[in-house]
């Protein structure tokens, strides 16, 4: 009897260990994600003004630099999305979207990431310091930046600004939260142009 219980009890236990096996085994698939950048027409490309611009570094808050796409639950209570992750370093993201968005808005070809620099030499950078770029599933995003211009021979800025920018997510899921957050970073990239407009048109 004693050794038919013990039988029983290695069964049990041994069935019990391949259920949480399996159900481990079954996790939820990861989707990634890039922000992307505006629409813009198919436009030939000039100069502006003979200026080259290299847009970074972006600094952005410890609590963001992860793979994890961050969500708030609240004021103070933030959420990591486990299985909604950036496809690459977020910082790197924005700084190639606005390159994008400025090189379309200047109709400039010379317009380009810090990581990417090695294409041209940059007269003039764009320093990006992210201090919010979070916000709640089905509410808003909050942008909140200051960033300045300078010339590459220069360290005093020749523009110096905070923007913050918010904008509507449509709805619950993922796909139209950093839909939101690249919304946001086209309308930052209009203020990045404008600026440099008024630099190269003194």
């Amino acid at each position: 009897m004693g050794r038919f219980f013990s039988a029983q009890v290695v069964v049990v236990c041994l069935s019990v260990s391949l259920w949480i096996f399996g159900c481990a085994g079954r996790s939820s698939p990861v989707d990634f994600y890039t922000l992307t950048p505006m629409d813009q027409p198919q436009q030939g490309k000039t100069s502006q003004g003979g200026m080259a611009i290299a847009i970074g570094p972006v600094t952005i808050p410890a609590a963001l630099d992860r793979s994890q796409i961050v969500t708030r639950d609240g004021t103070n209570k933030i959420h990591l999305a486990e299985n909604h992750r950036w496809a690459g370093p977020l910082q790197e993201d924005i700084a190639a979207v606005l390159a994008d968005n400025i090189s379309g808005l200047l109709k400039s070809e010379r317009v380009a990431p810090f990581t990417r620099e090695d294409l041209f030499e940059p007269t003039h950078r764009i320093i990006v310091d992210i201090t919010r770029f979070d916000g709640q599933l089905d509410k808003e995003i909050i942008l909140d930046v200051v960033w300045s211009i300078k010339k590459t021979t220069d360290s005093k800025p020749l523009v110096m600004r905070r923007s913050f920018v918010r904008e509507t997510v449509t709805s619950p899921i993922y796909d139209d939260f950093v839909a939101a957050q690249s919304k946001a970073l086209a309308t930052l990239s209009a203020e990045m142009a404008e600026a440099l407009k008024k630099i190269s048109n003194p």
